[in-house]
């Protein structure tokens, strides 16, 4: 595999649409076939195809690698395929894939007292969601609820997701209006 860099521009070249005979065609005409990507002008948009990733790097179908500095959104922050990790979802999932949140068991029981062990006397609970969105969602509500205040305070170009409230707590001009998501400055 090759390391390709732009060294005028200090930053990673990334190809445009990956050449006819390989798999990443493939892989970018299904993409732009099938998928509305997020924030995104869909007509103009030319995705760039991964075809796998080590550690801080990815590479695609023609064997060329580039450093992740997004971390695929910092939800790969300690490296793609991270054998601890990769052992671990193999492990759960040969015992059992997911587990409704009405439902106890041993594993997320044993991982919420692992995050209350590092969180601080005063926590005596944890809330697991699906996602980041999810988890932006329900502390609004949660922080509301307790506090009893309405507003949201949130910083210029941050990101917490594409659910209702998230979008509109995101700190960005091109968020989407969200007339049920009050509350947001």
């Amino acid at each position: 595999m090759t390391t390709t860099v732009d060294t005028d521009k200090t930053s990673a070249a990334v190809p445009a649409v990956p050449t006819p005979s390989s798999d990443g065609k493939r892989a970018y005409d299904l993409d732009r076939a099938h998928v509305f990507h997020s924030w995104s002008a869909q007509g103009a948009l030319t995705p760039f195809v991964i075809a796998g990733g080590l550690g801080s790097t990815v590479w695609d179908f023609d064997g060329n690698e580039y450093l992740d500095f997004s971390s695929q959104l910092v939800n790969t922050n300690i490296g793609h395929q991270h054998p601890k990790v990769v052992a671990a979802i193999k492990a759960q999932a040969d015992t059992l894939t997911t587990v409704a949140p009405a439902t106890a068991n041993l594993a997320r029981g044993e991982a919420a007292g692992r995050i209350l062990d590092k969180a601080g006397a005063h926590f005596g609970k944890v809330f697991f969601t699906n996602g980041g969105a999810d988890a932006i969602e329900n502390a609004i509500r949660m922080a509301r609820i307790t506090t009893g205040r309405d507003k949201v305070l949130s910083t210029s170009r941050s990101y917490h997701g594409n659910t209702g409230a998230a979008i509109v707590g995101t700190g960005d001009w091109r968020r989407m209006p969200n007339e049920f998501a009050r509350g947001h400055v």
